[in-house]
């Protein structure tokens, strides 16, 4: 979520206010959060989630995992097989639209107050927009930039197949993911991932961007839309595998033209970027034509801006299209695109890594705007230049003619602390189930408050490990940094002239998740947004809340994020889960 969403602090206020109206067990607060054929209720999930305070700490049971679990005995047979696919999900924008058309101030937001207006076009006095999700609200779309996708790679090794799906939005939750799961459970895909673009441009699929701060921006025609089409593009990719060798690569933008800056920043200190892209690449088995190409680089997908009001993907457009289609390079050459499905996965954006700091340019060297269509054209087309230089001859890619496969997946609760996120499942903002506490009960905050059920994952392909995680993870948390390493050359990792400024010497020495990866791993992934959006994971010696009104208003200085977390215990709780999955082994626990 993006830290130029100003009234985001009073949307939680408003929020707040609601709750004593909501939280005493009439029809209107019940717990009924979850889509009908979710499975959400108000018990506890599964036997590995809680257990008996008095019987101690339940045994460790993981979701499922291959080579080796329930219908993957056998494991790799050798050939690698892989297919890809991709369906438009782009909201119809027509006629009957209800879009702005007088923005006062410019700001690409609807305030009636300011004098604002918009058109009626299906005529019955309620502005009905398509709302952007990311930044502030309402933000009506008044037309289409750029499409909006969900694209799959399907990989297959034996008995043993995996999906990874991405979808252009800003977050989808862990109920959506589920239901994909069992509308595709006559696949044989032993496991399926869907991550968020975190695109800033393209249609809430989360809830808090509506047209005020008591109406969700969800639209429950477009969420069951993007359900169908995850299903149908899953199919596609699990019918296109065949035969395919695999390409491995990754660069780091520090050693590109301009350096981190030119391409992603920082706007939270310590300033910790994980610049690394990191790429994988699907040919036919003994040729050179491309399948797909799986690209994990961490930005938020917000460089058009705050005042842009059409629908985009933002700069995975531009990234995905210029590496299956070419580029004109810096020195005006054309390359030529890989073809094939590009399918892009965000990584650890947490503590703002997108472009507000950014000094972007053109390849010519004028300088551009921090946020416009241009920049993220720009960003995007330049990025997609190095990964198609990645895999020249002589570049450093490493190509093999096989590749294993695994995966290892645990779900469990994760406590909601965020009175504001109470008050947005209380009253149907978000459309997920909650557990773990009674809703015939006020909900008060410590003491009868919600839980919401999560997961973290491992997947194995090959030299590489992909780690998976529910939420938007401070690099900091993935690659450590402390010490500089990860900063832009000229930049301060802190700036102490500021309010409030972080304590580095308070910072944690590691091991970070990184550290925890498979030792033989050559490649190791971080893909965030993946499987659920919880929100932002703050390092805990920097996790700060307003003594007043926590996770309401934000603690003085730049603590923007903690307002946008679960609350002060997810990312231990989420740490712990993935630290003991990471250390799991098939009959011998952790």
């Amino acid at each position: 979520m993006g830290a130029s969403m100003q009234n985001r602090f009073s949307l939680a206020l408003a929020l707040f206010v609601l709750l004593g109206a909501v939280g005493c067990g009439d029809d209107a607060a019940s717990p009924d959060t979850g889509p009908a054929d979710s499975g959400s209720d108000t018990s506890t999930p599964d036997a590995g989630d809680a257990g008996d305070l008095d019987a101690g700490p339940p045994p460790y049971v993981i979701d499922g995992y291959c080579p080796g679990g329930t219908g993957c005995e056998a494991g790799p047979d050798g050939t690698l097989r892989v297919g890809v696919a991709k369906v438009d999900v782009t909201p119809v924008i027509d006629a009957t639209t209800d879009i702005q058309t007088v923005d006062v101030n410019g700001d690409g937001e609807f305030d009636p107050f300011a004098g604002d207006e918009f058109a009626d076009n299906n005529h019955n006095g309620v502005f009905d927009g398509v709302w952007i999700a990311g930044y502030g609200n309402p933000r009506a779309a008044s037309g289409v930039n750029d499409p909006q996708w969900i694209r799959a790679v399907a990989m297959q090794n034996g008995d043993v197949t995996l999906v990874i799906a991405a979808i252009d939005c800003v977050g989808y939750f862990d109920d959506e993911v589920r239901m994909i799961r069992q509308a595709v459970s006559d696949l044989g895909v032993d496991y399926l991932s869907v991550s968020a673009t975190h695109s800033h441009e393209s249609r809430d699929t989360v809830g808090i961007w509506g047209l005020d701060e008591t109406q969700t921006g969800l639209d429950p025609a477009y969420m069951a839309l993007l359900r169908d089409k995850a299903e149908e593009v899953i199919r596609a990719a699990v019918a296109d595998m065949r035969p395919a060798n695999i390409e491995y690569a990754s660069f780091r933008l520090r050693d590109k033209p301009g350096g981190m800056l030119r391409y992603v920043s920082d706007s939270r200190d310590p300033v910790i970027i994980d610049d690394e892209v990191r790429l994988l690449r699907f040919v036919d088995a003994g040729a050179d034509t491309t399948i797909g190409t799986l690209i994990n680089w961490a930005a938020h997908a917000e460089y058009s801006g705050s005042e842009n009001q059409l629908l985009s993907s933002d700069v995975p457009y531009w990234l995905r299209q210029g590496v299956e289609e070419g580029v004109v390079d810096a020195d005006g050459t054309t390359l030529p695109g890989l073809g094939g499905i590009a399918v892009y996965v965000n990584g650890a954006v947490g503590g703002q890594i997108g472009p507000g700091r950014l000094q972007a340019q053109t390849w010519a060297g004028d300088d551009l705007p921090r946020h416009s269509r241009p920049t993220a054209m720009a960003v995007g087309e330049q990025v997609a230049s190095f990964v198609l230089h990645a895999f020249d001859d002589g570049s450093g890619a490493v190509r093999d003619e096989t590749a294993a496969l695994g995966y290892r997946a645990h779900s469990f609760l994760l406590d909601v602390q965020n009175r504001g996120y109470h008050v947005a499942l209380l009253n149907r903002l978000f459309d997920r189930g909650t557990y773990d506490w009674d809703p015939d009960r006020p909900l008060v905050p410590g003491m009868n408050e919600p839980s919401i059920k999560t997961e973290v994952a491992v997947m194995d392909v090959g030299r590489a490990q992909l780690i998976l995680v529910p939420g938007e993870l401070d690099p900091a948390l993935f690659i450590g940094g402390y010490d500089g390493s990860n900063t832009p050359a000229g930049t301060d990792i802190v700036d102490l002239s500021q309010t409030n400024p972080p304590d580095l010497s308070a910072a944690p020495a590691g091991p970070y998740v990184r550290d925890e990866a498979r030792a033989d791993a050559d490649y190791v992934w971080l893909m965030g947004l993946t499987n659920d959006e919880v929100g932002y994971f703050v390092p805990d010696f920097d996790y700060q809340l307003d003594a007043r009104n926590p996770y309401i208003d934000q603690a003085p200085g730049d603590h923007y994020e903690e307002t946008n977390s679960v609350g002060v215990d997810a990312w231990p709780t989420v740490r712990g889960e993935l630290s003991r999955l990471l250390g799991w082994t098939p009959g011998g626990g952790t």
